[in-house]
């Protein structure tokens, strides 16, 4: 007879694949940097390789949800979610060409896709302090985007990056039998909260014009990740300098560390806004919550296409810092709204809107980058939080006699 799953295993399970689920799809940037100069190509053809990647990452979250629900078994799909995504590393590795590297990659995110409709309505579900329980995982996906530049970087000067994405597949391998050999049983789920106070046709529409704040959010974080590394490359001047003096690595390795060291220096912040961030959604409206965080990242934004040195890593800083800890909120609020049968659904609808469309923002940030320059692509990113803002405002609106609170 199979033992049930405890919440610290479903924590475990969830937690580990969250980090690799954000580590792979966040050492391309960082990668794309070498690659180019490997595959003889300019660096904004490199990155629209990643498209497939990053709009199956989206796109696949929605028939990923729909399976979970039919099926129930979150912890099985999490396994099929590393061991596609172990199988397609070590494919990109060993990809000839542009071609083949763009449709490995493409399998990489749409095996990637599975996590979060499986791990996040797992989670809801089980456990009982849902905040909490969406913080601490979120800290760790937030990990995974923190050690993605700095691991990728170090990688890439050492060994080449077709040897790192061979070496990457690995981890996933091990969470992916340590997934399968955890208890097989599920538990019985504890007490659901969803929104009260409101009919269906309210929820519903609530849940329409939050779908569009989600979206927004999503172009803006994509096309952050995109040019962070390359950004910091070209402007922390003094920072990187003293960063490449302590590495052993030629000049142009040394650069390269500097500036994904950097990057994950600054993500670093995003950790600890997801572990309050967290704590406020088990203790205040969640819509409030949500406004607050998302209204910070505008200045920030705009503050880091303008300036340079410490106070570019600064501003920096305290976008990572709100732009991430506003999770625990947002996926709280897509667990409220809705129903519990439906759940994995609606967390696939979610990550449509985040990865799928946000994806776009690969082909917004080449033209961007070629007409403008980097630092211009702040400011449209700043443009998508101010319609975020508007979204969410719109969002209390119509949502208004709905309790929203974990």
């Amino acid at each position: 007879m199979s033992r049930p799953v405890r919440e610290r295993d479903v924590l475990l399970v969830t937690a580990v694949c969250h980090f690799l689920s954000h580590f792979t799809m966040l050492v391309f940037p960082s990668l794309a940097l070498v690659m180019a100069d490997d595959l003889g190509l300019p660096f904004d053809r490199v990155l629209g390789l990643s498209l497939g990647m990053y709009m199956l990452y989206g796109l696949g979250a929605l028939p990923a949800g729909v399976i979970t629900d039919a099926w129930g078994r979150p912890r099985a799909m999490l396994v099929i979610c590393l061991l596609g995504m172990a199988g397609c590393l070590a494919w990109v590795s060993r990809a000839p060409g542009p071609r083949e590297i763009g449709t490995a990659l493409a399998g990489v995110g749409l095996f990637a896709s599975i996590y979060h409709p499986a791990g996040m309505a797992w989670i809801s579900r089980d456990i009982r302090r849902r905040g909490w329980g969406l913080g601490i995982n979120g800290v760790f996906g937030n990990l995974g985007v923190i050690a993605a530049p700095f691991a990728a970087g170090a990688l890439a000067v050492t060994v080449g990056w077709r040897t790192a994405y061979l070496l990457l597949a690995i981890p996933a391998l091990v969470a992916a039998a340590v997934a399968f050999t955890m208890g097989r049983g599920e538990p019985a789920p504890p007490a659901q909260r969803p929104a009260t106070g409101g009919g269906r046709r309210r929820t519903a529409v609530s849940f329409g014009v939050l779908a569009v704040a989600m979206m927004l959010g999503g172009l803006a974080y994509r096309g952050q990740t995109l040019v962070l590394p390359a950004w910091f490359q070209q402007r922390l001047g003094s920072l990187m300098s003293v960063i490449d003096g302590w590495t052993w690595l030629p000049e142009s390795g040394g650069t390269l560390m500097a500036a994904t060291t950097l990057t994950s220096l600054a993500y670093l912040a995003g950790a600890a806004g997801q572990a309050w961030g967290g704590r406020l959604a088990d203790r205040y409206d969640l819509r409030r919550v949500y406004l607050a965080f998302h209204f910070v990242t505008i200045p920030a934004l705009i503050l880091m296409g303008r300036l340079d040195g410490p106070p570019l890593l600064a501003a920096a800083l305290v976008y990572a810092f709100f732009a991430f800890g506003m999770q625990p909120a947002e996926n709280s609020l897509v667990a409220a709204l809705t129903p519990p049968r439906l759940r994995s659904t609606g967390y696939g609808l979610k990550f449509v809107m985040v990865f799928g469309v946000g994806s776009l923002a690969v082909r917004l940030v080449e033209g961007w980058q070629r007409s403008d320059g980097l630092g211009a692509v702040f400011a449209h990113l700043a443009g998508f939080e101010v319609g975020l803002v508007a979204a969410v405002l719109a969002l209390m609106f119509v949502s208004r006699g709905i309790s929203l609170r974990n």
